[in-house]
């Protein structure tokens, strides 16, 4: 079923177009109200069909509906939407994690060795085919978007979101510092300080290069990281997990950095150490805890994942505690999730 968002006009909304309302109450887009004003259900006005110009009086019931499916078009009118395929039946050995659903929102845990969503040579293995499969979704062109990705070696927390203008929200709150993301990490070596920050920018190697590079041209980039506990390979040598939060989100950004000052992540095979990790160890990298407003609800999301075997090496407790350390060290204490 379409997915609608009503609203009761009170005095304050009063006097304002749909298109202030949208704009001012939902953060939508210019491109997300034209897009609604072309759907025969995508406002209305106590049951009828309104325009974005027309003003709001007390009383009146806004409806807007949110695109769960949609047939996109280029520029020329003729390319239909992506229609997903069932889960490939290798991916039955890994059930769908789903650590948080709403009408809006699909959050899961991603394994790692696992492809976020559909790309060339991956078509029906992936994350994104299984949340088709558990939203119904298969055989449809269900509007479901990821948002915020992790790589193939990455584990753990994934959102999904089930309409556009959901997605765009996220991506919003991504910007303004509402939604944060932590990580652990497990690094090699021994760390001097407890804490710090990389703030270096990053672009690609070159032109068609998959590897990431610090460099000056880059787009702006910055991890803080802080110290949790210190563990050893099975050789012996000193490793270091750590909590990490990154600002704006680029690819490979955590494990670049961590490389760039020294400390690669153990079992990263792009930017890792040759010949330093044990056999068939897993990336030291996992997407721990995420905290978001819930698109719609003006509702505060707090999720949490399991820890992997390899973060195990201290208490829940001490990872919180350095979270938070963490966010004081950087002064953004009101970040704090």
């Amino acid at each position: 079923m379409k997915r609608r968002l009503t609203f009761t006009i009170g005095p304050q909304e009063t006097g304002m177009s749909i298109r202030s309302f949208l704009r001012e109450r939902l953060s939508f887009s210019g491109h997300q109200i034209s897009r609604l004003k072309f759907q025969e259900e995508g406002i209305r006005i106590d049951g009828r069909k309104a325009y974005v110009n027309h003003i709001l009086s007390e009383g009146e019931q806004l409806t807007v509906g949110l695109t769960e499916q949609v047939l996109r078009r280029d520029t020329e009118g003729g390319k239909p939407a992506k229609i997903w395929a069932a889960p490939a039946s290798e991916l039955a050995a890994y059930p769908l994690q789903v650590l948080y659903e709403d009408r809006d929102l699909l959050i899961v845990h991603k394994p790692a060795g696992m492809v976020c969503h559909p790309s060339p040579g991956h078509y029906s293995d992936t994350l994104a085919n299984q949340a088709a499969a558990h939203l119904g979704g298969i055989g449809t062109a269900m509007d479901m978007r990821v948002t915020g990705r992790l790589d193939r070696e990455t584990s753990g927390i994934v959102t999904f979101a089930r309409s556009s203008e959901a997605a765009a929200m996220i991506q919003r709150q991504r910007a303004d510092g509402r939604l944060q993301k932590i990580y652990l990490a497990l690094a090699h070596g021994r760390f001097t300080d407890c804490f710090g920050a990389v703030d270096a920018p990053l672009r690609r190697e070159g032109p068609g290069f998959h590897k990431m590079v610090c460099a000056p041209d880059g787009k702006p980039a910055k991890t803080f990281y802080r110290v949790v506990a210190e563990t050893e390979s099975c050789e012996g040598a000193v490793r270091t997990l750590l909590v990490c939060r990154i600002e704006h989100g680029r690819t490979h950004q955590i494990r670049v950095h961590m490389a760039s000052i020294g400390h690669p992540l153990v079992g990263d095979p792009l930017y890792g150490e040759d010949g330093a990790d044990c056999a068939a160890e897993p990336m030291g990298l996992h997407a721990y805890q995420l905290s978001l407003v819930q698109p719609f609800l003006d509702k505060r999301i707090e999720v949490c994942a399991e820890r992997p075997d390899w973060a195990r090496v201290c208490t829940r407790a001490r990872i919180e505690d350095a979270v938070h350390e963490m966010f004081k060290d950087s002064g953004q204490q009101d970040l704090f999730i």
